[in-house]
């Protein structure tokens, strides 16, 4: 038997390997043309979660910016405005769970 399958596959690559591997291709160029945009997403991103702990009293108010430095590279700050008891439940609870979901991307 050949180790060509329908003229373009190989034997050790599946149609369906071979259109997943496609259509991640073409998903990462799309969203490496709108990297530029990233600061907004991260903004809105933030101010989302932040206005949730918010509106459950994890803290009294925030303030947010995003800066873009260069091509995948970000400067993003976060202002919160808290009381001992919201710091307390925030670096107990809250950061611990957030910087463990970032994984090695978290330079601290």
């Amino acid at each position: 038997m050949s180790a060509i399958l329908f003229g373009f596959f190989t034997a050790k690559e599946s149609v369906s390997e071979s259109l997943i591997s496609s259509a991640v291709r073409v998903l990462m160029s799309i969203a490496f043309r709108f990297e530029p945009l990233a600061p907004t997403a991260i903004i809105l991103y933030l101010n989302q979660q932040l206005s949730r702990y918010r509106e459950e009293g994890a803290l009294c108010d925030y303030k947010t910016h995003t800066r873009r430095l260069g091509k995948y590279h970000y400067r993003i700050e976060v202002d919160l405005e808290l009381n001992g008891r919201q710091a307390k439940y925030l670096l107990q609870e809250v950061l611990p769970k957030q910087i463990d979901g970032l994984g090695r991307w978290f330079y601290g």
